[in-house]
């Protein structure tokens, strides 16, 4: 059940980008679905969300020398061919993860559209779409080895909504792996919190009610709790922020400002409650410059 909400995820970014929200030309190749459409709350949390990680990834990019992005649970995301496009004298290897029937959807998705497959193609040895469990951490590590990552070369770890998904123990452990494997990381990590009040209670019943359990939850259900998982897997610097600060205070002021002009929006009440019940965490380690 866990393909339903990278499907939504991915209807939500479609309609967003239509309406002039951020510019992703390539999410109407992956998706065979018509955009629906969205509540403007929606829209600018999805803004929000894609500008956070587009804002990093820059800042990354930005760095001098070979670049290693890995994606946890990618799903039908389209990052790589993304940041291709607009980097593409980078050298970088694209490392995408997630369970074996969505990755064989995504692969047969790229494999029939022709600007999909040629790019990759064009790519070579720069994008890996690789099925795997990422409970299971020994073939994870075979995996990586396969596909010649290489521990010393700066990594951009990338983990939306997935950790959330596992058990506490299982999301430590991934991330302690990544910790150990790579000396120069940085992992960039978005997901929900602050489950016990009266919204957080309904945000998991609307969740679980389609069949996916958010299993980790109930235990890193803080801001605190969810830097110290990075803390204890040996990023040195970690930074976290619910959402509603990111988008007040970390955000691009001249980007917000256009983006609030596309929709009438009146949510504010209802727009800081949610965005409070979200975090984004950046941890960091080894010698890499960047900050949220």
């Amino acid at each position: 059940m866990l393909s339903l909400p990278k499907r939504m995820l991915s209807l939500y970014r479609s309609y967003a980008s239509q309406l002039g929200y951020f510019e992703d030309p390539f999410l109407k190749l992956m998706s065979k679905s018509k955009p629906r459409k969205m509540l403007p709350i929606i829209n600018r949390g999805t803004w929000s969300r894609v500008h956070a990680y587009q804002k990093m990834l820059f800042a990354f990019f930005a760095l001098p020398g070979a670049k290693q992005i890995v994606s946890f649970g990618s799903g039908f995301d389209t990052t790589y061919f993304y940041m291709k496009s607009k980097f593409p004298e980078v050298a970088m290897k694209f490392v995408e993860i997630d369970f074996d029937d969505i990755a064989a959807k995504k692969a047969n998705i790229i494999s029939k559209n022709p600007i999909l497959a040629t790019m990759r193609k064009d790519g070579g040895d720069t994008y890996f779409l690789i099925p795997c469990d990422l409970r299971d951490i020994a073939k994870l590590s075979e995996e990586f080895k396969k596909v010649k990552l290489d521990p010393k070369i700066p990594t951009f770890i990338m983990t939306e909504c997935v950790l959330v998904y596992m058990e506490p123990q299982q999301s430590r452990d991934l991330v302690k792996f990544c910790g150990k494997f790579f000396k120069t990381a940085a992992i960039l990590n978005y997901e929900m919190i602050n489950p016990h009040d009266a919204l957080g209670k309904v945000m998991i019943e609307n969740v679980e009610s389609r069949g996916c359990k958010l299993l980790g939850l109930r235990e890193i259900d803080s801001l605190e709790k969810e830097n110290q998982r990075f803390i204890e897997a040996g990023f040195t610097k970690v930074q976290g922020v619910t959402m509603l600060d990111f988008y007040n205070n970390y955000s691009d002021k001249e980007e917000k400002q256009r983006i609030e002009k596309i929709e009438i929006f009146d949510e504010f009440e209802e727009w800081n409650m949610l965005q409070s019940h979200y975090c984004l965490v950046l941890g960091v380690k080894g010698q890499l410059e960047l900050s949220l």
